[in-house]
């Protein structure tokens, strides 16, 4: 028997940390190929990316128009007042009207006429189609009452890519839901 050190026997042929020189690092070819494979993973993010942009102007376009009509309700009962929201196609429009207040008028006479003040106007994008109820009229109007009821109905939102949106306005409550057609 063997005591103290033991060495491995050489018919193992075992080598322990050798290397040649310049064996070190990447080569030439291999930093390319992960240059080129970086290029395409990044060029693939940018198209979805890009292609998701659409969808979020159209959400975008639709939470800003139930914000108005939801701003309508909320006023129009606070303030005892009509509030009318019209879209306008002609121009590629929408807008908040508030009925003028009797007391608001300064000739002194009794003016009954139906004008209303704008409060807020915003422009449509121009590809988006827009209806109330799928009425073809170039305006079209929904008004909102002092008790919280309005005269209701279903806003479609349609981009040309096919993206549908629909903001529903209950006529009893006025109450404003935002949802997607997953057709």
């Amino acid at each position: 028997m063997r005591t103290g050190r033991q060495k491995c026997p050489d018919t193992y042929n075992v080598k322990f940390h050798r290397t040649r020189s310049g064996s070190a690092g990447f080569t030439l070819i291999e930093l390319i190929i992960v240059l080129v494979i970086i290029g395409i993973a990044s060029g693939l993010v940018g198209i979805m990316i890009g292609r998701g942009s659409d969808g979020l102007a159209m959400k975008t376009v639709t939470k800003e128009i139930s914000s108005v009509l939801r701003y309508a309700r909320n006023h129009a009962v606070s303030e005892k007042r009509t509030y009318c929201f019209v879209i306008n196609k002609e121009e590629g429009e929408i807008r908040l009207y508030v009925d003028k207040d009797e007391t608001e008028n300064k000739d002194g006479e009794d003016n009954k006429e139906k004008e209303g003040l704008p409060v807020i106007s915003r422009p449509l994008p121009e590809d988006l189609r827009i209806s109330i109820d799928d009425d073809d009229a170039d305006v079209q109007f929904m008004e909102f009452f002092p008790h919280g009821n309005s005269s209701g109905g279903t806003i479609k939102l349609e981009k040309e890519n096919g993206a549908i949106f629909f903001i529903d306005v209950n006529r009893i409550t006025g109450k404003i839901e935002v949802f997607k057609d997953e057709d």
